[in-house]
């Protein structure tokens, strides 16, 4: 039998990290993105950036120690609940 605890390899940290740009994943950032859009360009509500900007500070907030949880956090609102009869 091989003894798999001697070996060890490398491995990049990026690999390891989360793809984040301006401090927020990437999936909230096009959201946050497609949101303004829809708001301010389509229905030119323009005081609609305010929400937008907390709502970014707010995810960057959260993803600033780790960088899954709005990932862990959106993964258990859209859980089913099971009922056990």
């Amino acid at each position: 039998m091989v003894d798999m605890t001697k070996h060890k390899q490398k491995v990049h940290r990026s690999l390891l990290q989360r793809e984040m740009m301006a401090g927020v994943p990437l999936v909230v950032l096009f959201f946050l993105f497609s949101l303004g859009l829809i708001f301010i360009y389509l229905l030119e509500i323009y005081i609609s950036i305010v929400p937008i900007v907390i709502i970014y500070f707010v995810m960057r907030h959260l993803s600033k120690k780790d960088p899954w949880f709005i990932d862990i956090f959106m993964e258990n609102i859209m859980q089913k609940d099971k009922y056990i009869p």
